[in-house]
């Protein structure tokens, strides 16, 4: 999963960071947990699966071949029988987690120090004007059948928690400052 959007939020941001008297990047930051925290929970949990995909290694490109076009296997043959582990879909949110501060609430020293290399959150910018860029590379186990839909639900999910909190605290500090006059 790749997502890649931009969002002209920056009014709202910038009036939570004036109203709550912090910085933008702390505005940010926050929001991107909240982001973070939604998506994962989106995200399905991948099933122990004894899927009926091979894949072998030709010139350091994975290829994949289905079940009826291999035959019996010989021993000793580069081919590979292809598994999706319980877990693996939502433990690639670790590095986010990691680089944004928060506990992933799985067993983690259980899992391949590859994961932690799946995902990435990367914060620039100043106190005035900030950004996070959060990047995870789920791979899901459908093989190209079907188009993808469930990144769309998962960034879904993600911005409409992120909103939520944002709008629901400016409204709870707008009403807090002017609504004791």
């Amino acid at each position: 999963m790749l997502i890649s959007t931009n969002i002209e939020a920056s009014g709202l941001v910038e009036a939570l960071a004036r109203l709550k008297n912090i910085s933008v990047q702390k505005v940010v930051r926050n929001a991107s947990r909240d982001f973070a925290q939604a998506a994962y929970k989106e995200t399905p949990i991948a099933k122990i699966s004894k899927s009926e995909f091979f894949y072998y290694w030709r010139n350091g490109i994975k290829h994949f071949l289905h079940e009826s076009q291999v035959g019996k296997r010989k021993r000793g043959s580069k081919l590979r029988k292809v598994r999706v582990h319980r877990g693996w879909s939502r433990a690639s949110w670790l590095g986010i987690f990691r680089a944004l501060g928060m506990s992933l609430k799985i067993a983690v020293n259980r899992l391949p120090n590859a994961v932690e290399h799946l995902s990435n959150a990367i914060t620039s910018g100043n106190a005035e004007k900030a950004k996070t860029v959060l990047t995870d590379h789920i791979r899901f186990d459908s093989f190209g059948r079907t188009r993808d839909t469930r990144t769309d639900d998962i960034a879904r999910a993600g911005f409409k928690l992120a909103a939520k909190r944002i709008t629901g605290e400016v409204n709870k500090m707008i009403v807090k400052q002017w609504g004791s006059r």
